[in-house]
């Protein structure tokens, strides 16, 4: 029951977040649309901004904990197991969590940086580590690892978010060969 409530405010403040942002978007208004008591807000989350941390961050602990385990095996592997997991987790939250996390990387309201510092920290780097081997062993161009990863983030949204009507695999097969192509040495 208390995992069913704390889910059913998580989907109700990413709606309303997403669609409003942060600043727009009250307590009150956030327990009616998820059928609970605002009390249950606090006392789950903290408050309005630790529960605005958590609704960002939902995507990021699956995706941090795949990098932490994978991040040892062959840069393809990796790669391609990446994009598999960042497609399903996106397809799972579905557009509401695209767009949140781009109106707050557009748009920010303060959590914008935390959220880019944190996801550089926690994901980033070791995912810009295995680009960097890809890219000393020839597999993809030498450019800015950072840019790639930007590449590879976006190019996984768009197949994840924008083609719905695609199989989870058919989009990660598609997210996949636009990200490597695009990087190929040529």
């Amino acid at each position: 029951m208390a995992g069913e409530t704390k889910e059913k405010i998580l989907r109700a403040a990413m709606e309303l977040f997403a669609s409003r942002g942060f600043e727009a978007v009250g307590i009150r208004e956030i327990a009616k649309k998820a059928g609970v008591n605002s009390s249950l807000i606090s006392y789950y989350f903290g408050g309005k901004a630790n529960l605005y941390r958590e609704v960002l961050f939902l995507q990021y602990h699956e995706l941090r904990d795949f990098v932490s385990r994978a991040s040892s095996v062959d840069e393809e592997e990796f790669l391609k197991g990446f994009v598999r997991m960042h497609v399903r987790v996106l397809r799972r939250r579905g557009k509401l969590a695209a767009l949140l996390m781009h109106r707050e990387l557009v748009m920010a309201s303060g959590f914008g940086e935390e959220l880019r510092e944190r996801f550089l920290k926690e994901i980033g780097s070791r995912i810009m580590e295995v680009l960097r081997r890809a890219m000393d062993r020839g597999i993809l161009k030498v450019m800015d690892p950072e840019i790639a990863l930007g590449f590879l983030i976006h190019t996984d949204a768009l197949f994840a978010v924008r083609f719905p009507h695609l199989e989870e695999e058919e989009a990660v097969r598609l997210a996949y060969q636009l990200f490597m192509e695009g990087m190929e040495v040529r």
